[in-house]
């Protein structure tokens, strides 16, 4: 747990990273989700008392910012790079995530060689 990494293999594991994060495809962050619906019709089969059939299942995509959520229906159009761009965003983090461990260790380890050039 407390073994000493290499300064170099550091370095090159740290160049990698940042190279990762420098060719990063289009990310966003949210939640997927699906949602069955009733509808305005209160003749409609989603409004029956005992076995209400909803309409649905439709996909919704969830943001929080500014302490808002903001949700959005997804079409068919829109799904696939919603789902695409969710993944990216959460790989996305978890190299930001491997990156300041390497960064911790760096400076754990190796703090003399931070001033000397390399």
């Amino acid at each position: 747990m407390n073994e000493r990494p290499s300064y170099q293999a550091l370095l090159k594991e740290r160049s990698h990273l940042l190279e990762q994060l420098g060719n990063s495809p289009p990310v966003l962050r949210g939640s997927l989700r699906q949602h069955m619906n009733r509808c305005g019709n209160p003749g409609c089969r989603c409004h029956d008392e005992d076995k209400p059939v909803l309409h649905g299942p439709y996909q919704y995509l969830s943001h929080r910012h500014q302490n808002r959520t903001q949700t959005i229906l997804l079409t068919e159009s829109k799904l696939p790079h919603a789902r695409e761009w969710v993944a990216n965003y959460r790989r996305l983090i978890q190299t930001v995530y491997r990156l300041a461990e390497v960064n911790f260790k760096i400076l754990r380890f190796h703090h003399a060689n931070l001033d000397r050039k390399s």
